[in-house]
């Protein structure tokens, strides 16, 4: 019983210094808007194999009596790799060669009896018979001196052929044959014959890496790569895409697509077999302002961010509402009159209705903005997924803006003042719709020819304020398009000097000001790899933004450990605490 209360009081006395502890304030980390190359590529593994492997094959049969060559010598066209015995091949040709000197003989015989025949005949002492048998002598000896002919160039063929040579420069990379074996002719087998080295040109190679389809739509042919072998981990070897094979590979249940990177070898030290690591630049941005990933948030984590650096939610959004124009309708926690506490993390604007709280991952910002940015009706918005546009709906909607300029004014005038937070958005939204009717056009359609404009995609021949939505003054339109052109001119512009960029999007940071707070900031931001991410617009050389993961991270570490220190501190009566809910897993003391 004793050791018990002694046991109390030291957990009472622990609680109340952990009490008496002041809350440690976040540190927050800040890291410069500056300026570097981003770098986005997609990662795969590769095997180095040759490009052209020719298998070498004899055109005559017969024992391998001298091979010089073993693998990884080189060669070059006219080198001896094989020398065949020639015994029976040059049995043959002696042969021939004896037929064509008796057919030779056998003519001049025969051409001689054709003539005296003819004299003969002549004087009329032989039959035109007989005279018709020594011209029919004479053709036949013609004819076989064709056939012996023929026959001593097959032989010289034949023996030629026991001499296998190089047919072009190469290295030996396998060599199947070995001394005094029997090969198979290659001509006159049915299986093809006896393969009896097979080279290839090592100057140059290829890298074969599977890359996966969720990165295949980033690759190109003549795009730029990358691979580092094993054998040389501290060296790249630069090469270029020659092709994407159409077939897929499925690797434990991954898809995957074969891409041949052609790598340029004259040194010789890529070898077939090779596994190496391959990077192929999908986008290359030279000397662009960038951010961390770490200091970007979306509009719709404004709350979170804020709470992360003692500001107040409400006093956050309104500026960044300010700063956005209204443009993007009232999100969670976006469109609320002042003095409204903001929605439940785990609420959504739709009265009740669970959503699954958006997680932010450093380097992959919100696309959508908010996604449902104006919840459902009663946040003023137009929740939902927008349907795909064409120019042609997007140049409707400044056609008819233009057909119909009191209807337009009518839907500018009410988006300006569903920007007011103290309006009724709810009847706005109304009378809204049934503007939008009047003009003639959908609602849904105008935001998402905004957002497609906001992403740099603007139709041809869309005027001002066009796409913006909810009818949005013609300077609310012009932002995104701003961004997408002063993108278009920042350095090193375009993938590979192609002409293609990644599509514009929005992101939250916060900037600190001179005198330590800090200044929500909606920005325009580009491409981004893994670490940084390029800005388009909204950020000047210089500033220092906060990091917020690093925040978030260190007050999740602080909730743990203030939520430890009072499952610690609640162990003891003395300590103010409700009995039972001590360090006992729930038990009562004594118990």
């Amino acid at each position: 019983m004793i050791r018990k209360s002694l046991t109390l009081l030291v957990l009472a006395g622990f609680a109340v210094a952990c009490a008496g502890k002041k809350e440690q304030k976040l540190t927050i980390k800040t890291a410069p808007v500056e300026r570097r190359t981003i770098v986005v590529a997609a990662e795969a593994t590769g095997v180095i194999e040759p490009i052209n492997v020719v298998e070498v094959k004899s055109r005559s049969s017969g024992q391998v009596t001298e091979m010089p060559v073993e693998t990884g010598t080189l060669v070059r066209p006219g080198d001896l790799i094989v020398q065949l015995d020639t015994r029976d091949v040059q049995n043959g040709f002696d042969q021939s060669r004896a037929d064509l000197d008796a057919a030779e003989k056998k003519l001049q015989v025969s051409e001689i009896q054709k003539k005296r025949s003819d004299d003969l005949f002549a004087a009329k002492i032989i039959t035109a018979q007989e005279n018709e048998t020594a011209q029919l002598d004479y053709a036949n000896a013609a004819s076989a001196i064709v056939r012996s002919r023929a026959s001593l160039d097959l032989a010289q063929q034949r023996l030629d052929d026991a001499r296998v040579t190089a047919p072009v420069m190469g290295t030996i990379i396998e060599k199947p044959v070995a001394l005094g074996q029997v090969i198979q002719s290659g001509t006159s087998t049915a299986g093809g014959g006896t393969t009896i080295v097979k080279m290839a040109d090592l100057t140059k190679v290829r890298a074969r890496a599977l890359v996966n389809e969720t990165d295949i739509g980033q690759v190109r042919p003549g795009f730029e790569a990358t691979v580092t072998v094993d054998a040389f981990p501290d060296r790249q070897f630069r090469g270029t895409v020659e092709k994407i094979e159409p077939q897929a590979v499925v690797q434990q249940n991954v898809t995957m697509f074969p891409v041949l990177v052609s790598l340029d070898n004259r040194e010789g030290l890529l070898m077939p077999g090779m596994n190496g690591e391959v990077a192929i630049v999908a986008e290359r941005r030279e000397n662009v302002l960038t951010i961390p990933n770490e200091a970007i948030r979306s509009v719709r984590e404004a709350a979170q961010a804020a709470a992360l650096l003692g500001l107040d939610a409400d006093s956050v959004q309104a500026q960044i509402r300010a700063s956005m124009g209204g443009g993007f309708g009232g999100g969670a926690g976006m469109g609320r009159a002042p003095g409204t506490p903001p929605a439940n993390n785990t609420m959504g604007a739709t009265g009740g209705r669970p959503r699954q709280v958006p997680v932010s991952v450093p380097g992959f910002v919100d696309l959508q903005q908010g996604g449902g940015q104006g919840g459902g009706r009663q946040g003023g918005g137009f929740g939902g997924q927008l349907p795909d546009v064409t120019d042609a709906q997007c140049k409707a909607i400044a056609t008819a803006r233009t057909a119909k300029p009191a209807a337009a004014k009518k839907v500018d005038d009410l988006s300006a003042k569903m920007r007011d937070p103290n309006a009724d958005r709810q009847t706005l939204m109304t009378d809204l719709r049934a503007a939008y009717t009047e003009l003639g056009v959908d609602m849904q359609v105008v935001r998402a020819c905004r957002a497609r404009e906001g992403n740099g995609a603007a139709p041809a021949g869309s005027s001002p304020g066009a796409g913006a939505p909810m009818g949005a003054p013609a300077g609310a339109a012009t932002g995104a398009r701003q961004a997408a052109s002063a993108s278009a001119r920042a350095p090193g512009a375009g993938r590979n000097g192609g002409g293609a960029r990644t599509a514009s999007r929005s992101g939250l940071v916060f900037v600190q000001k001179a005198d330590g707070g800090w200044e929500p900031r909606v920005v325009r931001l580009g491409t981004a790899d893994y670490d940084f991410t390029e800005v388009l617009s909204g950020l000047e050389e210089g500033e220092q933004v906060a990091l917020l993961s690093a925040a978030a991270l260190q007050a999740q570490r602080q909730q743990n450990n203030d939520r430890m220190k009072a499952m610690t501190g609640g162990a003891s009566p003395l300590g103010g605490a409700t009995p039972g809910a001590g360090a006992g897993g729930g038990r009562p003391p004594g118990r």
